[in-house]
């Protein structure tokens, strides 16, 4: 089949010469080579090599008067242009093969890479979740589920990869819905709080979505522990969005608003860290009833 279809495709530029024979009397080979071109890249190095011969038979045969001897050297630079056709496609297509095993082997070894990070991740948490039912101490336990939270943030990262199937960028708005989701899960029964999102459709980096996401939870976090003391009920709103280069994270409370004087946790020194290395800032205000925080970052394209 591959070679009929070479004919045919040699049989066409035949064609077109005969018609266009006034204009190129002295161009017996020319028409003759987008054939070999195509027969080469379209099937094989053969059917190069079988167009040519083709090719070749038909000029000598139609196309070039007086004895085939006056016509030597335009027919040896024609089957020479030929062979190198058919030998760069060939050796072009190889080379695409081989990129395209190269590229498929690597997207298995990141899939396997993620699967056993993903598995890695809820060990961790598993381990960290025992450790906590043995623990006696609130404080303890307190700041172990605050590592279990954090933990989670990276594991979400890892399922949202799985579920779009790139390796790098992922959608940050069901990112940070579920993110906060689970958050909301974990604090129902314990306080009256609701959470209301609002991210738009940003494509970014995998390690980037990461740090979002871990600084969404430790905001969201600080609002739990400080805006609602006593029981307080409230209500806490996430706003991520891009304008121009940058990524706007912002939290706002309806609670007792900006406290003085507080001594930065750990979380707050993380939200610094994380902003830092992204090129960012931490802005806090105060709200006629609450606080609203808001952290500017260098979106990473």
């Amino acid at each position: 089949m591959r070679y009929t279809l070479t004919l045919g495709l040699v049989g066409i530029a035949f064609i077109a010469r005969v018609m266009l024979d006034d204009h190129l009397r002295s161009y017996p080979f020319l028409l003759f080579i987008p054939a070999i071109f195509l027969s080469s890249v379209l099937f094989d190095r053969g059917c190069g090599l079988a167009a040519t011969a083709a090719g070749a038979g038909l000029a000598l045969a139609y196309f070039i008067p007086g004895p085939p001897l006056s016509a030597a050297i335009p027919l040896v630079l024609f089957v020479l242009t030929g062979i190198c056709i058919a030998a760069v496609t060939e050796l072009l297509r190889s080379t695409l093969r081989k990129l395209s095993e190269a590229n498929q082997y690597s997207e298995v070894l990141l899939q396997e890479l993620a699967h056993r990070t993903r598995n890695d991740l809820a060990t961790i948490v598993s381990v960290l979740r025992l450790q906590a039912r043995s623990a006696t101490d609130p404080a303890v336990q307190t700041a172990i589920a605050s590592a279990v939270n954090r933990v989670d943030v990276v594991a979400k990262v890892h399922d949202r990869l799985r579920d779009t199937g790139d390796s790098n960028r992922i959608s940050l708005a069901p990112y940070i819905e579920a993110l906060c989701g689970s958050l909301a899960d974990f604090h129902r029964g314990i306080r009256t709080i609701s959470i209301g999102v609002r991210c738009e459709d940003i494509q970014v980096r995998s390690s980037q979505a990461a740090s979002i996401g871990l600084i969404v939870n430790e905001l969201v976090t600080n609002c739990f522990k400080y805006a609602f003391p006593d029981g307080r009920r409230g209500s806490v709103e996430v706003d991520v969005r891009a304008k121009d280069d940058r990524i706007l994270v912002t939290v706002q409370d309806d609670g007792v608003g900006c406290l003085a004087g507080v001594k930065s946790g750990l979380g707050t020194r993380l939200i610094s860290l994380l902003a830092s290395q992204m090129k960012g800032t931490v802005t806090r205000r105060p709200l006629p009833e609450g606080c609203e925080v808001q952290v500017s970052l260098a979106r990473d394209v």
